[in-house]
């Protein structure tokens, strides 16, 4: 019979975060035995024995390389924290004669500093520690201590952004991606931010939680967007694919203005893919494009020169646009047929978009979805839905 822990024991035991996966493991092993390589060839080259210093860098490499996402591997936690330490021990060591109680006071006066200063890295008590471990008792230059930390600090982290930006491509110092902007070049947010998480709700819940989190901020709001997506995967199990409009009408590269337009209008709808003659997406048509052709946007002026645009010039040359080709909008955000729903919902959210052609493997347009398509996947999600209520 098999023994195993009660759960209670094992759920205060053990650690319920994710572990790295086996491509992250060797990164942050490889990117720390590097580090150590670094630092130690550095502290090689100081005439004074200074290998002590090593041990607070053993903690800062494993922090550096293998949570360099967290709030605790940036550079102002790195070098606040050392400096910190080095204060707090030196005056420690200097002014309390008694070693195990300028020992205790130089880790305590640490962590408060770290806290203070909002630049907390755990290797700085290591420091503090060895700093009145190794020179009590002993004349102590301040200046030289001062230097030392200092010198090994930077070589830390010069070699933390030259690993993992080098060697790991690995970004670091960590930063959040810039959200996406507003299209409509307005001061709103993108509707998925508006309508979640951000980072007054954090700070609030931080506040109230009372306790340092080891999460910035912005990778709060990524885990819990990317949790919510998967939710919405989980319970709806559809993808675009199964939502798509099947008959959509195209254009090609060489489709006459006036042709488009009339197929725009007798549809009733808002874009044309654009595709080759053999079916490949290469474009879109919008009816901001025939816009964007015309000077005069007036109220008087607008049918005239819409009216210009749309007439077919003769002969063999024109100073304006004649075929789509010309005025179409190249760059084009698209999606496949196994692409979630939740997906679909972002990109539709975050580029201000209403419409997205939906593409095979060879890039053969063979769908659209639109707002509509998953306004009614909603609906009917929540129409059909049980209630769990009671009368």
């Amino acid at each position: 019979m098999q023994w195993k822990l009660p759960e209670r024991v094992r759920h205060l035991m053990l650690a319920d975060t994710p572990s790295l996966s086996r491509g992250e493991r060797v990164r942050s092993a490889l990117g720390a035995l590097l580090a150590v390589v670094v630092c130690a060839w550095g502290l090689a080259l100081i005439p004074a024995p200074a290998y002590w210093l090593l041990a607070p860098v053993g903690a800062s490499v494993v922090i550096l390389f293998a949570l360099s996402h967290s709030p605790l591997a940036q550079p102002w936690p790195v070098l606040g924290g050392y400096a910190c330490a080095t204060a707090a021990g030196l005056a420690c060591l200097y002014w309390v004669p008694y070693p195990f109680v300028s020992a205790a006071l130089a880790v305590g006066l640490t962590v408060w500093l770290m806290a203070r200063f909002n630049c907390i890295h755990p290797p700085g008590g290591a420091l503090a520690l060895l700093l009145v471990h190794e020179h009590h008792g002993s004349y102590a230059d301040a200046a030289h201590i001062a230097a030392l930390v200092a010198a090994n600090v930077l070589c830390l982290l010069l070699a933390a952004v030259l690993i993992n930006n080098g060697v790991l491509r690995r970004r670091y110092p960590h930063r959040a991606d810039k959200p996406p902007r507003n299209r409509h070049q307005t001061a709103d947010e993108m509707p998925l931010t508006r309508s979640g998480l951000n980072h007054e709700d954090l700070d609030h819940a931080v506040r109230k939680l009372g306790s340092f989190v080891d999460v910035k901020s912005d990778d709060l709001v990524q885990l819990y967007n990317e949790a919510c997506a998967h939710a919405f995967d989980r319970h709806m199990g559809q993808t675009c694919g199964d939502i798509m409009s099947r008959d959509v009408v195209t254009v090609e590269f060489a489709t006459e203005l006036d042709e488009a337009w009339n197929l725009l209008r007798r549809h009733k709808i808002k874009t044309l893919p654009v595709v080759d003659k053999f079916g490949r997406l290469v474009g879109v048509l919008s009816v901001a494009d025939y816009l964007r052709q015309l000077d005069d946007t007036t109220a008087a002026g607008l049918a005239v020169t819409l009216q210009g645009l749309l007439r077919r010039t003769p002969g063999d040359y024109s100073s304006k646009a004649e075929v789509v080709g010309q005025i179409m909008t190249p760059s084009v955000i698209c999606v496949g047929t196994q692409t979630p729903l939740a997906e679909l919902v972002q990109q539709l959210s975050a580029h201000g978009l209403h419409h997205m052609p939906v593409v095979d493997e060879a890039r053969r347009v063979v769908g659209m979805v639109t707002h509509s398509d998953v306004t009614a996947v909603l609906y009917r999600r929540l129409a059909l839905q049980p209630s769990s209520g009671t009368c």
